[in-house]
């Protein structure tokens, strides 16, 4: 610029800073280069042969410079979205992911969430196979805290679900020990990891031995069979969001117990949105 100009007023205008800032680099650069760049002349400054070579190249290094920027525009991730695939269990996507992603959206609009509603199981392989970034598959056992990042987003109680017409389904609250003779209903292990366990560990509090006579490949396929009478279910208390006709939910007081919901993610080239995204939904207000 201050070759350009050939004045050290006219240049440092142009640059927008000081005429003192101006003729330090200028002496910075001779002091670096051993060279005289410009003589100081009366009406302002001239160019030594050194300053001109200096002038040449620094135009050449700046051209290529702008071809390089030009070269690597296509690269550039300014403008690309950000894909963030998602896993969830059904009772997750009205009271959580949807208002999660609402917030999310607001503060990261170069992120597209993709969600997919599947089995807590079918998310885990998802996340081991890089297919998700996030799941959200209700509780977490020990196994998968183990092998990922995992974090607590809120909990919700057991509850018994029952046929409408049931015997007990006008009351609010029951006891496990009250449906001992009662068929249950549980759901595919390879899917709902744990969940056997859990009736078992229960059913010894509550020291009755009832069948369990099926087990669902899903939650709404649960709720369907409840409704037609097969039998009785222990479920979180959160199952209540799902659309089903002819189920009652009722409080369990003995044994109680709390399902915790987890959001379990693993390291990758989305983990800074990932972590955003559990912050908003670790956030949120729990459902009353």
């Amino acid at each position: 610029m201050a070759a350009e100009e050939a004045n050290i007023s006219r240049a440092a205008a142009r640059l927008n800073v000081s005429q003192p800032a101006v003729s330090r680099q200028i002496r910075d650069l001779e002091a670096e280069w051993d060279v005289e760049l410009f003589v100081r002349e009366p009406q302002g400054l001239r160019l030594t042969p050194a300053g001109e070579v200096a002038l040449t190249q620094a135009r050449e290094v700046l051209l290529r410079a702008q071809q390089l920027g030009e070269v690597l525009r296509p690269f550039s991730t300014a403008d690309r979205k950000i894909n963030l695939r998602v896993g969830f269990i059904p009772t997750a996507l009205p009271g959580l992911l949807a208002e999660g992603m609402k917030q999310f959206n607001l503060t990261q609009p170069r992120v597209c969430i993709q969600i997919s509603e599947m089995h807590p199981g079918d998310q885990i392989t998802a996340l081991r196979q890089g297919k998700l970034d996030l799941a959200l598959p209700g509780a977490a056992s020990a196994k998968v805290k183990a092998e990922f990042f995992t974090r607590a987003l809120r909990t919700t109680p057991l509850a018994m679900v029952v046929p409408a017409d049931h015997p007990l389904a006008r009351r609010r609250s029951v006891e496990l020990r009250e449906f001992a003779n009662d068929r249950f209903l549980s759901l595919e292990e390879s899917r709902f990891p744990g969940r056997e366990k859990m009736h078992q560990r229960l059913f010894k509090i509550a020291a009755i031995t009832p069948d369990v006579v099926l087990h669902a490949n899903g939650l709404n396929e649960l709720l369907g069979l409840v409704g037609s009478g097969v039998g009785v279910a222990l479920v979180p208390a959160d199952m209540g969001r799902l659309q089903s006709t002819g189920v009652k939910f009722l409080k369990l007081t003995r044994p109680t117990m709390q399902f915790g919901f987890t959001a379990v993610w693993r390291d990758s080239d989305q983990r800074r949105e990932v972590d955003a995204l559990v912050d908003i939904l670790e956030g949120l207000e729990r459902p009353r």
